[in-house]
C-alpha cells in the first residue's frame, strides 16, 4: 500500500537511500557504455553496421521485455527485482569487456536493454510505494539529476582510462562500482506479492495506454532529435568539432542547470507546471534552431532547449508512477515505459527524413510542432495528476 499523504518515517528514509545509492551505480553503467561500446568494437575491427546493431538491439530488449519484467515485478517486488537487475547487468558489462563474438555482444547489450527496463520499473514502484505522494517528484527529479550529471561526467572519465588500461579493465571497473552503490544502498525489506485472480483481471490494455502515453511518446521524439540536430546543424554551417562539442556542452550544462527545480515544481505547483514550461521551451528552442544561420543563434537555441529539458527532469518517471493502477503496477510501468521510449527511435527517424528530403531547418520546425502537439495531448490526455492530500492513500486525482 501506497504512503500515505506526507509520511516521513524510518522505511521512507531507507527507500530514498536505496533508491539514490543504486541509481548512481545503475547510471555509471549507462554512462560508462555510451563510450565503451564503440570505442571496443572499433578496437574489435566491426564496421558502422555492426556497432549500430549492437548499441541498438538494448532498446530492442527493453522494449520487448516491458510486459515479462512488468509481471516479474508484481511477482517478486520491486526491490529484489532491481537488485536482480543491477548485478545482471553488470555481469553483462564485463561480459561486453570479455567476448569477441558479434553474436555474444548482441545477446549481452539485449540483455543490458532487459535490465534497463527493469531497475526503471523496480524503482519507480519502490518510490510509489514506499517514500511519500509529497516528494514523489523530487525524488524522481533527483534521478533525472543524477543521470544528466552522469553522462557528462563519466564518459570524459572512461575516455581518459581507455588511453591507459586494457579494454577488460574499462568494462570491469563501472561493474565493480555499481555493484559496491547496490552493497552501499543498505538493505530494504524485500516485498514479495502474489497476484491474485483480481490483480490478474486489473490490467491496463496497452491499446488504453496509447492516449496518455501519446504526448509523451513526441516528447521523447523531440528530446532525441535534440541532440541529432545539434551536431548536424553545426555540420552544415561549417563549425569546428570543437564548436559542436561546446554547443552540445550548453545545451546539457542549461539542462543540468534548472533539473534540480522540477522536482519541488512537480510536487508543489503541480505536474502540469513543470510539463507546460519544460515543453514550451523545447518548442520555442526548436523554431529558433529553424532559422539558425550562425553560432550565436544555433547557441540560444541551444540553451533554450536545455532549459527545457532539464524541467523535465524526472517527469516522465513521476507521471507513470502517478497513472499506476494499484494492482499490476508494475506491469504498467513497464508497458508505459516501453511506450514512451519509442519517441527515442521516433526523433532521429523524422530528423533523418526531414533532414535528407527537406533540409534540416525544416526538420527542426517540424521538431517545434511535434513538441506543441505534445504538450496538448498530455493536457488532453492526462492533465494534473498531483497527489491530492485529501485522497486516500494510494488514490490520485487523473484525466486519463
Amino acid at each position: 500500500m501506497a504512503k500515505p499523504y506526507g509520511t516521513i518515517d524510518a522505511e521512507s528514509t531507507a527507500a530514498l537511500q536505496f533508491v539514490i545509492a543504486m541509481w548512481c551505480g545503475f547510471n555509471l553503467l549507462v554512462a560508462a557504455l555510451v563510450v565503451l561500446l564503440p570505442l571496443q568494437l572499433e578496437a574489435l575491427g566491426f564496421g558502422v553496421d555492426a556497432t549500430a546493431a549492437v548499441i541498438g538491439v538494448a532498446g530492442l530488449g527493453g522494449v520487448v521485455s516491458a510486459d515479462p519484467v512488468g509481471r516479474t515485478a508484481d511477482r517478486v517486488g520491486p526491490v529484489r527485482l532491481v537488485r536482480i537487475g543491477i548485478l545482471a547487468m553488470a555481469a553483462c558489462v564485463v561480459g561486453l569487456g570479455l567476448f569477441r563474438s558479434l553474436a555474444l555482444l548482441l545477446t549481452l547489450h539485449a540483455i543490458v536493454g532487459v535490465c534497463i527496463s527493469a531497475i526503471r520499473v523496480g524503482s519507480q514502484m519502490i518510490v510509489r510505494n514506499r517514500i511519500a505522494e509529497t516528494s514523489r517528484g523530487q525524488v524522481h527529479a533527483v534521478q533525472g539529476l543524477m543521470s544528466r550529471i552522469t553522462l557528462l561526467m563519466v564518459p570524459i572519465g572512461v575516455g581518459f582510462l581507455w588511453e591507459r588500461w586494457d579494454s577488460e579493465w574499462n568494462f570491469a571497473l563501472p561493474a565493480a562500482l555499481s555493484v559496491a552503490f547496490l552493497v552501499a544502498a543498505g538493505a530494504l525489506t524485500v516485498d514479495r506479492r502474489q497476484p491474485t485472480a483480481r490483480d490478474r483481471k486489473n490490467v491496463v490494455p496497452l491499446v488504453a495506454m496509447l492516449k496518455p502515453a501519446s504526448g509523451l511518446i513526441l516528447f521523447q521524439a523531440s528530446r532525441a532529435g535534440r541532440m541529432l540536430l545539434l551536431p548536424l546543424i553545426g555540420l552544415e554551417l561549417d563549425f569546428s568539432a570543437s564548436r559542436i562539442g561546446l554547443l552540445v556542452g550548453l545545451t546539457a550544462a542549461a539542462d543540468v542547470l534548472v533539473s534540480p527545480v522540477s522536482g519541488p515544481l512537480m510536487d508543489r505547483r503541480g505536474r502540469m507546471a513543470t510539463v507546460t514550461p519544460a515543453f514550451t521551451l523545447m518548442a520555442i528552442g526548436f523554431a529558433i534552431l529553424s532559422t539558425a544561420g550562425d553560432g550565436p543563434t544555433v547557441a540560444v537555441a541551444a540553451v533554450v532547449m536545455g532549459l527545457g529539458n532539464g524541467l523535465s527532469s524526472g517527469l516522465l518517471l513521476t507521471l507513470g508512477s502517478d497513472l499506476a493502477p494499484a494492482s499490476n503496477e508494475g506491469r504498467f510501468l513497464g508497458r508505459f515505459g516501453a511506450l514512451t521510449d519509442t519517441g527515442r527511435l521516433l526523433g532521429p527517424f523524422l530528423v533523418g527524413l526531414l533532414g535528407q528530403t527537406l533540409g534540416l531547418n525544416a526538420a527542426a520546425l517540424s521538431l517545434a510542432v511535434v513538441t506543441g502537439l505534445g504538450l496538448a495531448l498530455v493536457v488532453i490526455f492526462i492533465g494534473e495528476t498531483r497527489p491530492d492530500p485529501q485522497d486516500a492513500p494510494g488514490t490520485i486525482s487523473r484525466r486519463a
